[in-house]
């Protein structure tokens, strides 16, 4: 039998040009990380590319002894250089983190309510509001110089502290008949925190859309099985925070309509 004709040996080879061709698809995605280019997912594309390869390195069978070796330090060499990148990455935006973590802190620390102190008054309560809003500004505006840990850490506190405040104002509607010239002045707050919010909200839905358009168009011309898998998996979740934002848009703009209808009533 002729070595081409032997069966084991056309597989082997078969499975060696799989793995080839996952491992070429992974020097690709070792490019923006090399060019340091701004893409938020450029580790976890990778890494879940490793993922898929080390599968097929323990499923494909037969694979001559030579082959698997070539193709294994190949893989490793890729490996160990990212991981080398993003253990450098990760030490300066830890560092950067936790200065934004920090600030958000101690914003959060001056819009806490002490438990158990006495009531504040709605000036008071005014201004602890004010740093919560900034300390969510500010998250909002860091939130991609932040490693995990410390987004959700401000994220809670943030959420936390605005339940008090929440409690608190209640207590305050509950306890005393509003003032005219109460209705009027948060009114002017609640416009001013939902207009930047709008902003906010109409700027990610428009980044989202560009995001939708971008992987349209690459599923339209793809060709790679695993990448338009991928691929078609980040378009259902883009599409599915294109739907919330524009949730959130219309409740925010039916809260600016009726606070701008109070302001033109008083």
């Amino acid at each position: 039998m002729k070595p081409k004709d032997d069966p084991w040996l056309k597989n082997a080879h078969a499975n060696a040009e799989r793995l080839d061709r996952e491992i070429k698809n992974l020097v690709l995605l070792t490019s923006p990380i090399r060019d340091n280019s701004p893409i938020v997912t450029k580790y976890q594309d990778f890494w879940n590319q490793v993922k898929r390869i080390t599968a097929l390195f323990k499923e494909l069978k037969p694979l001559a002894q030579s082959d698997r070796d070539l193709l294994w330090n190949q893989f490793n060499a890729l490996c160990q250089e990212v991981k080398e990148k993003q253990q450098a990455g990760y030490g300066a935006l830890e560092s950067l983190s936790q200065g934004h973590f920090d600030t958000i802190k101690q914003l959060a620390g001056m819009a806490a309510l002490p438990p158990g102190a006495p009531p504040l008054t709605i000036h008071e309560l005014v201004e602890r509001g004010q740093a919560l809003k900034n300390a969510g500004d500010l998250l909002g505006k860091f939130k991609h110089e932040m490693i995990a840990k410390h987004k959700k850490a401000s994220f809670d506190k943030i959420q936390e502290i605005r339940k008090t405040h929440d409690a608190a104002w209640a207590l305050v509607s509950a306890g005393k008949p509003k003032l005219r010239s109460e209705i009027p002045f948060r009114a002017r707050m609640n416009l001013e925190a939902n207009y930047e919010r709008l902003k906010k909200a109409r700027n990610a839905l428009e980044n989202f859309q560009i995001g939708r358009v971008h992987i349209r168009t690459f599923l339209a011309s793809g060709k790679d099985p695993v990448k338009i898998a991928s691929a078609k998996a980040q378009l259902g979740e883009t599409e599915a925070r294109i739907r919330d934002i524009e949730e959130g848009i219309r409740k925010l703009e039916k809260w600016i309509a009726e606070d701008e209808q109070v302001l033109k009533g008083s």
